[in-house]
């Protein structure tokens, strides 16, 4: 038995109008205005991770508290969700006041990472500045092989 047109045609949209609207919401890069760094600057402590939240350092000097959160205020624009979706990265600076925990940002190899707006965000980084933060966490870089 043969299925008529208007059969056919039904099950084919309602594939298709659910395909597109997955799609739409998939290709959103939604971009956050405000990361909300300014927080950063109640910190007291900042402690210094890898990506499965082991403790490589922890930075309570002023001297670079203030460094740390001034670089992360000159990078506070231009977050995002990729469409793949957010990369993981390997070090990531927790900034803490006491107890309470304010947020972090995480270092790539090329991008920097951070939660913000609802949802976690990443970015470009350049190379001489990528390598600012990497003085000021003065830890190993586990992007570079041999150091």
């Amino acid at each position: 038995m043969k299925a008529s047109l208007k059969q056919r045609v039904i099950p084919v949209s309602i594939v298709f109008t659910v395909a597109a609207t997955g799609l739409v919401g998939c290709a959103t890069n939604s971009a956050c205005p405000s990361m909300g760094f300014e927080r950063f600057a109640r910190a007291d402590r900042i402690v210094i991770t890898d990506n499965l939240n082991r403790e490589l350092r922890t930075v309570t000097d002023k001297p670079t508290l203030d460094a740390i959160n001034e670089f992360a205020m000159s990078q506070r624009d231009g977050f995002s969700t990729p469409f793949a979706g957010t990369p993981v990265a390997l070090l990531r600076a927790n900034f803490y006041s006491g107890a309470k925990f304010l947020g972090d940002f995480g270092v790539g190899r090329t991008f920097l990472s951070a939660q913000g707006c609802g949802s976690f965000h990443s970015r470009g980084v350049a190379p001489d500045d990528r390598a600012t933060i990497m003085r000021l966490f003065a830890v190993k870089d586990p992007y570079v092989r041999t150091q």
